[in-house]
């Protein structure tokens, strides 16, 4: 639906339990399911869920997920 946000940084880099390490510029997006229902496709993924914004706040959450959600407004 529209373009929401672009980050990057410093909370946007990962390090992986093998020492491989990333850094990401991530697009976020507003938007609509038009057709189906979302789910895990492939082994990336092993559950999809949906929260209320107010229910974020408790959820175990990694640094990136928290930053882009904090960037956003939802935390």
């Amino acid at each position: 639906m529209r373009l929401l946000d672009v980050l990057g940084g410093p909370e946007y880099e990962v390090r992986y339990p093998n020492g491989d390490r990333t850094a990401y510029v991530t697009a976020v997006y507003e938007a609509a399911i038009s057709d189906g229902s979302p789910g895990p496709c492939d082994d990336e993924l092993s559950d999809v869920a949906w929260f209320a914004p107010r229910q974020l706040a408790r959820l175990e959450l990694s640094r990136f997920t928290r930053a882009l959600l904090s960037a956003i407004g939802y935390l």
